[in-house]
């Protein structure tokens, strides 16, 4: 029984009628996770140990976790399996941010979400690959190499989260993104992804590199679980000033509450990505005519600055990326280079312990953050941030979802595709993506499955609500039939 492969839901039912044993499920789990590492470099720690033990006191305490209420949160995720992005705290692994500065950092604390995650009874699976510090999703910047797509292994999986949520090595991923990292990795590997809110989900311990549009999110194969897992670990943080104040809706059951009565709006110029795909654009053109016979309307509306997104996302990363990673000096902790005197050490341990396309990313933002370049290009692009999410607001008065692909390309090929498509200034993968990290907003990325590489549609919603974008992925899934990989494993 592929039980790896189930819902929460269904997960919960077979460990409340004992269908499964401690044993069975640690050692499918622990042997399921080394596969897809062996296979496909997904994890950077994986500890049999940290799985069987957590195991172990689920199964000690299931009768009364599951007869508090069945409809808590918590008790939802009892017996879920989830791998956390490696620049995500935990007291329990190594967290490196997959950059040799970090390679041997054990924080000693954890983060918000993984506290949250704990306190629910679900099983860590591990800490997942990822680009050097989160940034980008080009899948060759990671200290322990890149990650491969589960589809076809020439192609970057965009990152270790991915392809655990595609391959069953965990029921959900969480993840960050900044500048759509989240969205476009689960875009090449097939799944569902949602960037919450900015704030929704608490981002204390959460190693960012741009900390004003940075966020914590969550992949699965299905919409149910990204619900699910939504509501167990949103809401408030009195330790974080960003956390959303908010109730927390009740996903679950308003999701259901779907009427199918949604207005959609495109953008006009959606066509004019760099290296838009000639099958992206049949596929999302297909998707449009779908979405019309459900009853949904759809518009064309003019969203003139939108094109400009990851041009002024990538300048506000990289400048606050130069700021956040000073810290990383070799004096406190972390890697430490020898040198004559401390300035010297400080040239090595930086030179030494990030990689060449860190490097050059910090010093973009280093120089455009210079008293020389700061009028003309940060506090320009700051101005475009707030006009571009002025656009997307006044939009989304008149409409439910704004709706564009997620990437203008499938998962591009290691040697071949990633330094022409995905290493530019500004990022042509975040073409689509940014603009909601620069206003704070949720979207979704909704998986389309072809006879090769999978793509994404992306769901632009209104902040703090995320129970439309959830009713519009369910929405979907009713009209789109999902061909998910079979895995010999």
């Amino acid at each position: 029984m592929n039980y790896l492969f189930s819902s929460i839901q269904q997960l919960k039912e077979k460990i409340r009628n004992k269908s499964l044993s401690p044993q069975e499920l640690s050692d499918r789990l622990t042997s399921r996770c080394n596969s897809v590492q062996e296979k496909y470099n997904a994890f950077i720690s994986i500890d049999p140990d940290v799985i069987s033990k957590e195991i172990a006191v689920l199964f000690e305490n299931i009768e009364d976790i599951l007869h508090k209420t069945d409809n808590l949160p918590l008790t939802g995720l009892a017996g879920f399996t989830y791998a956390l992005g490696d620049n995500i705290a935990t007291n329990c692994y190594a967290t490196t941010c997959a950059s040799k500065m970090l390679s041997s950092y054990s924080p000693p604390f954890d983060a918000h979400v993984f506290s949250k995650l704990k306190e629910s009874s679900a099983i860590i699976t591990g800490k997942t690959n990822m680009e050097e510090f989160g940034i980008g999703c080009s899948g060759n910047s990671s200290f322990f190499k890149g990650v491969k797509n589960p589809w076809n292994t020439k192609h970057t999986a965009g990152s270790g989260a991915a392809a655990a949520a595609l391959t069953g090595a965990a029921n959900i991923s969480f993840a960050s993104d900044a500048r759509g990292e989240l969205r476009q990795a689960a875009s090449y590997c097939g799944v569902f992804a949602l960037k919450p809110t900015y704030g929704r989900i608490s981002r204390r311990g959460l190693l960012d590199y741009a900390s004003s549009l940075e966020t914590i999110g969550l992949m699965a194969r299905n919409t149910l679980d990204l619900a699910t897992a939504l509501a167990a670990v949103a809401g408030n943080d009195p330790h974080d000033v960003t956390a959303l104040r908010s109730e927390v809706p009740d996903y679950i059951s308003l999701i259901k509450e779907n009427d199918g009565s949604l207005q959609v709006a495109v953008p006009e110029n959606w066509q004019d990505a760099p290296h838009l795909e000639d099958e992206m654009k049949d596929i999302f053109q297909d998707q449009l005519k779908k979405l019309k016979t459900t009853g949904v309307k759809v518009d064309f509306i003019r969203l003139p600055h939108f094109q400009y997104s990851s041009l002024a996302a990538t300048i506000i990363s990289a400048v606050e990326a130069f700021s956040n990673l000073a810290n990383y000096d070799g004096v406190r902790f972390g890697y430490r280079s020898k040198g004559k005197h401390l300035q010297e050490m400080y040239t090595q341990t930086r030179s030494e312990g990030f990689s060449s396309k860190l490097k050059k990313f910090l010093t973009f933002g280093a120089l455009i953050s210079s008293p020389k370049y700061y009028n003309d290009y940060f506090l320009k692009a700051q101005k475009l941030r707030i006009v571009i999410s002025d656009e997307l607001n006044n939009c989304l008065q008149k409409y439910d979802l704004l709706l564009t692909p997620t990437t203008p390309f499938k998962a591009p090929e290691f040697e071949r595709d990633i330094n022409q498509r995905q290493e530019g200034l500004p990022d042509p993968a975040g073409y689509y993506t940014a603009a909601t990290n620069l206003a704070g907003l949720p979207s979704l990325s909704f998986p389309l499955h072809t006879n090769g590489l999978p793509y994404g549609l992306q769901l632009i919603g209104k902040k703090e609500d995320e129970v439309t974008l959830l009713r519009a992925a369910l929405l979907l899934e009713k009209e789109n039939t999902l061909a998910w990989p079979k895995f010999d494993f």
